[in-house]
């Protein structure tokens, strides 16, 4: 079994037409840069030992918390023509995993045997990076899903493409989708799974404000941010939101505190939780209530902010605490369908947060920076002993965020 601590891991949310995450792609890279398959090691993939291990690894990234209940997820795994022409694949059950047959692959004789194989087998197959070639119609006859890379063509050329592979049973999954036009207009097109970051770029609606929970969200996270802040004043805003009260009870009452007494009020829950944490989980609660976007992109957010915290903790020139609310931040315009400045003109953080999130080049804003490509599978530091700090940290806030969003989801 390849040791996972050797290798880079990140995810990627594949979204349906109801903008539902159905699947996650894999992003991994080993130390040597190679990409090997990171769930198996040659014949010892056969070994029920690594079985487990494999779907361990496997669960961890691809793993959602929704309604309460944890959910596991298909996992796109890349796989090279020689991985899949010699049988290797992780001994991982076909509804758990779908098989990305790269773009350089050259359609042999060879080739589609084993995908004809593996599709018996129960397995999806997908064709990845694809542009049509006629030499690929025996594969297309037995894929399931066609990803297209939206960015390595202008619209005529797309429509060319979807045209092209309407008469093949397959699902069309757009790729690089970087805006919410993109969606709609691949949508259009008729592309039914989309994969990208469309879903952290804000759909703004002009000449509106912010408003009931939104500017209550604001209001709180200004005020958690002022250094002299009052519980009092806490206090009077959390209680003009009823549903934030309620569920600032419920998680203080959950198991996860351990209280041997219950909490039921909200002034004693703001004192036993101590300003440190009342930010964290003031901020989390209020962020699930998502306001009618993909709960993809609160995990991304809670995901983002956790990471940022446990990057920046054993470090020297950021603050951990400030690391978390600028994670907190970056994609709360998507969230509230805001603008970024309209935010920083309204919630009272500190400068130091207020220049990472504008991009400047601070300590701060670099390790934003270096979260956020770590968080979408680009790893371009050669330094190997960060990126494994960076590994450790990324999973880590993957169990955390799984935990968050659980407490959270349940909490009435």
């Amino acid at each position: 079994m390849t040791d996972s601590a050797k290798i880079l891991m990140a995810r990627q949310p594949i979204f349906n037409l109801d903008m539902k995450v159905v699947a996650y792609e894999l992003l991994y890279r080993s130390e040597d840069g190679i990409n090997p398959l990171p769930l198996i090691s040659g014949d010892q993939a056969r070994i029920s030992g690594d079985q487990a291990s494999s779907r361990v690894i496997l669960h961890s990234y691809t793993s959602i918390c929704e309604a309460g209940s944890l959910r596991i997820l298909p996992a796109f795994v890349n796989f090279t023509q020689q991985m899949l022409e010699a049988d290797s694949l992780p001994p991982v059950p076909p509804q758990e995993m779908v098989i990305e047959i790269l773009e350089d692959s050259v359609v042999t004789p060879k080739l589609i045997q084993a995908a004809k194989r593996h599709a018996e087998a129960g397995y999806r197959i997908a064709l990845d990076d694809f542009i049509y070639d006629e030499s690929f119609d025996p594969l297309l006859e037995i894929a399931d899903i066609v990803k297209v890379d939206i960015r390595a063509m202008d619209a005529s050329q797309l429509k060319e493409q979807v045209a092209l592979l309407k008469r093949f049973k397959v699902s069309l999954l757009a790729e690089k989708v970087e805006t919410h036009e993109e969606y709609a207009f691949c949508r259009e097109l008729g592309f039914n799974l989309f994969q990208g970051y469309f879903f952290s770029k804000p759909e703004l609606l002009k000449g509106h404000s912010p408003q009931g929970n939104k500017l209550i969200l604001m209001q709180l996270l200004s005020a958690l941010n002022d250094p002299d802040v009052q519980v009092e004043t806490l206090k009077q805003l959390i209680e003009r939101d009823p549903a934030l009260t309620y569920k600032l009870l419920r998680l203080v009452n959950s198991s996860a505190f351990g209280l041997r007494r219950e909490v039921s009020s909200l002034q004693e829950a703001l004192i036993y939780l101590g300003m440190s944490q009342l930010k964290k989980w003031v901020s989390l609660i209020a962020l699930a209530d998502n306001y009618g976007k993909p709960s993809e992109l609160t995990r991304q957010i809670l995901l983002l902010a956790r990471m940022s915290e446990l990057v920046a903790t054993p470090t020297a020139d950021v603050d951990a605490e400030q690391a978390f609310m600028a994670g907190l931040l970056v994609h709360l315009d998507a969230l509230l369908s805001i603008s970024r400045e309209d935010i920083l003109s309204q919630v009272d953080v500190s400068d130091t947060i207020k220049d990472a999130l504008r991009g400047d080049d601070s300590p701060l804003g670099n390790l934003l920076y270096q979260v956020q490509q770590f968080m979408q599978g680009k790893w371009e530091n050669k330094d190997l002993v960060r990126m494994k700090a960076m590994q450790a940290c990324y999973v880590s806030s993957l169990e955390w965020t799984h935990e968050s969003m659980q407490l959270m989801s349940t909490q009435g």
